[in-house]
């Protein structure tokens, strides 16, 4: 069921700004023995906590923000992060770009997701709302697709949801608060991306119907399979089409809760 805004507190973790990191309640790294080492590496990127209004209250890695230790505790350890949707607009109607998440990734590999989904890391150039997750839309989308993204994106809105991962290994999950960014393109196909196949197995310019039939499938993430079943991306999507989409959204409390 979805909320439209969270009006309840989230019972997250109160840590202080001054010392800015999270403890960890697994620090135990021979788990990760198992997992691709580039994917590994990427573990120790700082990302920031946040409070159930957004606001910045600490920095942790990003392991230790996915540990379902550190998630399914009390309190709660919730993080910044960004879903990123590019519509290619040469169609009517337009398509969604979406990818497939590649073998190596530690969380919910070889599911669909929309175009690029990450998090903005607690750097000068990334923590500052919504102007820092573009800055981190960017550089995550030229890392995992090879691609400038020089074009507008506009903020929409924001979702905080809870996930294990998928399959369940029992060790890592999402729980995160995420700015939903939409970029418009007139791209005939997504072949021309030179993708990271170590992030991204492969790219598909799909309609609203097809994502929908993804959905029914049980091969997308958790955030977008969500997103699409409570009509969000529907919503979102008829925004582009209508060429409504020209700047971004208000910022306000609201943080839509899936």
């Amino acid at each position: 069921m979805i909320k439209t805004i969270i009006q309840r507190p989230i019972n997250i973790v109160a840590s202080s700004c001054r010392s800015l990191v999270t403890p960890c309640h697994n620090s135990n790294v021979d788990f990760l023995d198992k997992y691709d080492p580039q994917q590994v590496s990427l573990l120790q990127e700082p990302l920031m906590v946040v409070d159930q209004h957004d606001r910045i209250i600490g920095r942790t890695t990003k392991k230790d923000a996915h540990l379902l230790a550190n998630i399914e505790s009390e309190p709660s350890l919730v993080h910044r992060a960004f879903s990123f949707f590019l519509f290619d607009i040469s169609t009517v109607p337009s398509r969604l770009i979406l990818q497939q998440r590649s073998t190596e990734k530690i969380t919910y590999p070889n599911l669909w997701a929309n175009t690029c989904c990450s998090h903005p890391l607690f750097t000068d150039d990334e923590v500052n709302g919504v102007d820092g997750v573009k800055h981190a839309v960017k550089r995550r989308v030229k890392i995992e697709l090879g691609y400038e993204l020089n074009l507008n994106l506009f903020y929409l809105t924001r979702i905080f949801y809870q996930a294990r991962n998928i399959p369940d290994d029992g060790i890592f999950g999402e729980s995160e608060i995420d700015y939903i960014i939409v970029g418009k393109c007139k791209q005939n196909t997504p072949l021309d991306f030179k993708i990271n196949k170590n992030e991204v197995q492969q790219l598909r310019a799909v309609t609203l119907e097809e994502c929908e039939d993804l959905v029914k499938q049980g091969v997308t993430t958790p955030w977008f399979t969500r997103i699409v079943q409570e009509g969000l991306l529907a919503k979102w999507w008829s925004t582009v089409d209508k060429q409504e989409l020209n700047k971004d959204a208000e910022t306000s409390n609201e943080i839509i809760q899936l």
